[in-house]
């Protein structure tokens, strides 16, 4: 073969590796996202490339990004990789590349990450979102170097993030409005701005929402709305009440109501800045009688100007007749909670349901010493399952279930979360977030409803509902039904069958009833609550939570 022959030669092979490259996803990652977007900064001599330590030529780029730490400080101290390996969502969480393209999140990036530098491309119009896409299910299929793991077809959408404008909520038809604001959200490196305001808004019967759509000014951080059961004491309508002050001191008195508050009476609440969520098909969330709502807004500003907070709420209801499945709000919680100082520690607890239960949403809570929270299946269909993975404290990811997922009675779920304790000093658990949590909050619904409750077909029976809310501090509500007039007995007795109260020792006319126990004084434990009337006696359990 003459030397022409083996040019010819080996350029064919050199052009069919490079269109074999090309046609892999890597490939197509580094010929049509980084070869047109980062190489221009990112090669070797380029005083960017120096001050970041990073290459992203094709004879490098891979080995450079892939489980290789950044030189980002922050970055690199938050545990996080340039491109992680992990794949699904702890690949995308950990991987910092994803951080800094990922501009749909640069509210959450700018905010929560300051140290982590500006997102890229640096000075040239963002990617595309099917760029992004092609990224996404790259890193999520494990990043790997060779095969296909993304449709070439996302790279056909070429258009672009363009950042949310806040948007003012019309009212609901059928439903209920709340608007907190305008108020000022000054800058401040010491604390954000998170503040409580009381809305007296009372409902004197239960409503059923199959629908909440949020709305929030840039800089928000979150938002949660409380109900306030009947009964209990409220504090001022329609006045700011901050929780800390300019200087990072706390208001102890709105503290103490927060943590009265939290978790106990959430209703509901968002980490995005437009949250818009429809419950499945005949399903609607429980709103239980109250006295009104206790808003909870949380801004960040990291500018050197004041910014106007401002939050839009919409629930929408539905007529009972047209709700099949009524669910309700639930949370597990560990509060046993002692995190030794200079150490990782990793916490495990189990829950079980006891009847059969079908989860809608899903959400984790800890706080700052968290690396990463785990939740995984325990006993029948999803024995052993990951269910749930975030190590982003700050914006948990909320996971909505449709079709929902379902536990029988025995069935549960194990809390695996891991902390890291870098103080001097132990870390108990506590509302602060130097303290720490261990929650998983969820709505649920248990089996099929088919009556309604003024059906005159369906006739009434002795029931002895559970209690709501469960866990509770310090109020919560007891329902049952009477299918005739009847003298009712409802007690509370500790778990050695010591009595610690009477809540109706009385005749009651046949109908739903609702009666109201208060806690106060009671150290937190699991009590029950038995109820007769007639030759009818049932008991149930309930849990004090401090």
């Amino acid at each position: 073969m003459n030397h022409r022959s083996y040019f010819a030669l080996f350029f064919l092979l050199s052009l069919a590796a490079a269109t074999h490259a090309q046609e892999t996803t890597w490939g197509r990652i580094q010929q049509d996202i980084f070869n047109q977007h980062c190489i221009g900064c990112h090669r070797e001599g380029t005083s960017f490339a120096r001050q970041s330590g990073l290459v992203l030529t094709e004879d490098v780029a891979y080995g450079n990004l892939v489980g290789t730490p950044p030189h980002n400080a922050a970055a690199a101290a938050d545990g996080l990789l340039r491109v992680s390996s992990a794949g699904g969502s702890p690949g995308l969480s950990q991987s910092f590349l994803w951080e800094k393209v990922n501009v749909a999140e640069q509210e959450r990036f700018n905010n929560d990450h300051p140290n982590y530098g500006q997102q890229m491309p640096l000075g040239l119009p963002y990617l595309t979102n099917g760029e992004l896409a092609f990224i996404k299910a790259w890193i999520s299929a494990g990043a790997p170097n060779s095969g296909i793991v993304a449709d070439p077809a996302l790279l056909n959408d070429t258009t672009r993030y363009q950042p949310p404008e806040f948007r003012t909520l019309a009212p609901p038809a059928q439903g209920i409005q709340f608007r907190l604001g305008p108020f000022e959200v000054r800058p401040s490196l010491v604390q954000d701005r998170e503040l409580l305001y009381f809305e007296p808004y009372p409902t004197a019967e239960d409503l059923y929402v199959t629908r909440y759509e949020i709305s929030m000014r840039p800089g928000s951080h979150h938002f949660i709305m409380y109900n306030y059961p009947t009964g209990r004491p409220t504090p001022a309508p329609r006045v700011y009440r901050d929780l800390y002050n300019g200087q990072g001191v706390p208001n102890q008195t709105v503290l103490d109501q927060f943590n009265e508050l939290f978790p106990f009476y959430f209703f509901v609440g968002t980490q995005t800045p437009y949250a818009n969520y429809h419950f499945p098909p005949g399903v609607a969330l429980r709103l239980p009688p109250g006295s009104g709502f206790d808003l909870d807004s949380h801004s960040v500003n990291r500018s050197n100007e004041t910014r106007v907070g401002e939050v839009y709420v919409n629930i929408f209801t539905a007529d009972r007749s047209e709700v099949k499945h009524v669910a309700n709000y639930a949370n597990f919680g560990n509060d046993d909670i002692a995190l030794p100082p200079n150490r990782e520690t990793t916490l495990s607890k189990t829950f079980y349901f006891s009847e059969t239960t079908h989860l809608i949403q899903m959400w984790s809570h800890a706080h700052e010493h968290m690396v990463s929270f785990n939740v995984v299946g325990v006993g029948g269909a999803h024995d052993g399952e990951l269910l749930y993975w975030t190590n982003d404290w700050q914006h948990p990811p909320i996971m909505e279930l449709d079709p929902p997922l379902t536990f029988k009675a025995g069935d549960g779920v194990r809390l695996i979360t891991t902390y890291s304790n870098s103080t001097s000093n132990w870390i108990y658990f506590g509302p602060l977030s130097s303290d720490e949590m261990q929650f998983l909050f969820y709505i649920y619904y248990n089996g099929e409803i088919t009556d309604v409750e003024d059906s005159k077909s369906a006739p009434l029976a002795f029931e002895l509902g559970q209690n709501y809310p469960n866990p509770f501090n310090p109020t919560t509500e007891i329902r049952f039904v009477l299918p005739v007039g009847s003298m009712v007995t409802l007690k509370v007795y500790d778990t050695l069958g010591r009595e610690v109260a009477t809540l109706s020792n009385e005749p009651r006319s046949a109908g739903r009833q609702q009666v109201s126990f208060d806690a106060n004084g009671l150290p937190s434990g699991v009590y029950l609550y038995r109820l007769t009337a007639n030759d009818f006696t049932e008991a149930r359990k309930m849990v004090i939570m401090r």
